[in-house]
């Protein structure tokens, strides 16, 4: 994933020490031809664009970008954004699991994304999803990626989907026992269950009077 600070010169050195300083690694500079400045799993380009690694963790990433915030370094937000994971572990029965996962919550994850095309895109190593189309905030492109991994996890994992799509009069309550099943177990998830449920209607903790557990059955 990238981000676009535009800077370059004396302020791009600026955002390396920034960087350096913040996650305490000392950087390396790659000279020609890139003249881009890696900083453990991150690297600046000459263009001032901050790529992460794979092996970034969504958390690491987003407290990065805050830190690099309250330094006066913003990145600017794209108007769309692609979110990617690797291909690796997915079997063609697992893609068809992960295909019809999203078909069968398609309304809500359209509305809780404010989103109205849910694609997924196959390359040789790569499973892409081009869902978003608005700037969007750090914590929100945390929450998205938290989101999408844990759908391909939970592909991998589950024998059989079903496709089918039910009617919720309930939309917060539905789409918070899913993410229970995905795992937003707890604390830490928090301020996922907060934004991936914010555009919806209804109770997230109540369906017809009785509070929602912290472990669900199937929904």
């Amino acid at each position: 994933m990238e981000f676009k600070f535009n800077i370059t010169g004396a302020r791009r050195k600026e955002l390396v020490k920034a960087i350096s300083e913040i996650l305490n690694t000392a950087p390396e500079y790659k000279g020609a031809p890139t003249f881009a400045y890696v900083i453990g799993g991150f690297t600046v380009n000459k263009e001032g664009t901050l790529n992460a690694s794979e092996n970034s963790s969504e958390e690491d990433l987003e407290q990065l970008l805050n830190d690099l915030d309250k330094r006066g370094f913003q990145f600017e937000a794209p108007n769309e954004l692609v979110i990617e994971m690797p291909r690796e572990g997915f079997t063609e029965a697992a893609i068809a699991n992960l295909e019809r996962l999203v078909k069968s919550k398609e309304t809500l994850i359209k509305k809780a994304l404010d989103t109205d095309r849910l694609p997924i895109e196959l390359t040789e190593d790569r499973l892409c999803f081009p869902w978003f189309s608005r700037s969007l905030a750090a914590e929100e492109v945390n929450a998205y990626a938290r989101f999408i991994g844990a759908l391909c996890a939970m592909a991998k994992n589950q024998k059989r989907v079903t496709a089918t799509e039910k009617a919720y009069d309930n939309e917060k309550y539905a789409f918070r026992c899913f993410l229970l099943r995905l795992g937003f177990i707890g604390p830490e998830y928090k301020e996922e269950r907060k934004i991936l449920l914010s555009r919806l209607t209804g109770s997230a903790a109540f369906k017809n009077g009785q509070r929602v557990p912290e472990e669900v059955p199937e929904a």
